[in-house]
């Protein structure tokens, strides 16, 4: 026996032309979201597994706090609200710090690969006017190499805890600066439309092109759960390959979950 039932839309047309997104006029994601979601003060965020092993629960509250010292820290070096800086780190907590640092004064964050070369860097400092650059130990040598061909970028933050920056010239100690901030940020609040993000495309079929998130479309990318396969290729992560997995829990009517895998490039839905 077949049982029908209403559909929820009976008229496509019409909801098409009625549909209409309420978005505030001013909006910050790593405020509006990771803040609130830190009200609560033991709401995990993130289950950090390194790669040996070693692991780390971190909540939303963690996160709020580490990325307002960073707002802090890179508002005192100089960063300013419009400004590009590239973040070429793995996947480390340090990495979130920074860009929710950066989304809450209104810099723009853009996310690199590890796997780029000095020329590629210097192909989106280029491409991008990139103010800053944020990597660690591995990343330095390849900027490095190009610096002088990056004459944009007068910021470039070094991501290692044991770091000694005065053996790399030009350098400034992330840890060290954010360590020393203020974990209270009162900086100007940011609009809607304001630029929040920006990814590189692959450059399949010709040179990486950039694509721009403001803050409130930001927002809908965090709506889509995913799931990275691991190098085994099942859809479940794998403690074998001691890959560094986040999760990051997302509200919604059954909180499902974002997972992200270092050890994988691509996302598949779940």
């Amino acid at each position: 026996m077949t049982v029908s039932k209403t559909p929820h839309m009976t008229d496509y047309e019409a909801e098409r032309r009625n549909f209409h997104l309420e978005v505030p006029a001013q909006f910050n994601f790593a405020i509006d979201v990771i803040g609130k979601w830190a009200a609560d003060p033991s709401k995990p965020a993130m289950l950090w597994i390194g790669e040996h092993g070693e692991e780390k629960g971190l909540t939303f509250a963690y996160f709020a706090e580490r990325s307002s010292r960073a707002a802090n820290a890179f508002t005192a070096l100089g960063i300013k609200k419009g400004d590009r800086i590239l973040v070429m780190l793995p996947r480390i907590p340090e990495w979130w710090e920074s860009v929710l640092g950066l989304m809450k004064l209104g810099a723009i964050p853009i996310p690199c690969t590890t796997l780029l070369t000095s020329k590629d860097i210097q192909f989106r400092a280029e491409v991008s006017e990139a103010q800053g650059f944020i990597t660690d130990s591995e990343g330095a040598p390849k900027f490095d190499e190009v610096r002088k061909d990056c004459p944009t970028i007068t910021f470039t933050i070094l991501v290692e805890p044991n770091a000694d920056v005065g053996k790399r010239e030009g350098w400034t100690s992330y840890h060290q600066i954010v360590d020393e901030a203020s974990p209270e940020f009162e900086g100007a609040k940011t609009n809607s439309d304001d630029p929040c993000l920006v990814y590189f495309t692959s450059g399949t079929v010709g040179y990486p092109k950039m694509v721009l998130h403001t803050q409130a479309s930001y927002r809908g990318l965090w709506g889509q759960p995913c799931l990275c396969r691991t190098r085994e290729g099942s859809s479940t992560p794998s403690r074998r390959w001691r890959c560094c997995i986040s999760i990051l829990s997302r509200p919604s009517a059954h909180h499902r979950q974002l997972i992200v895998c270092s050890c994988s490039m691509s996302r598949w839905p779940i």
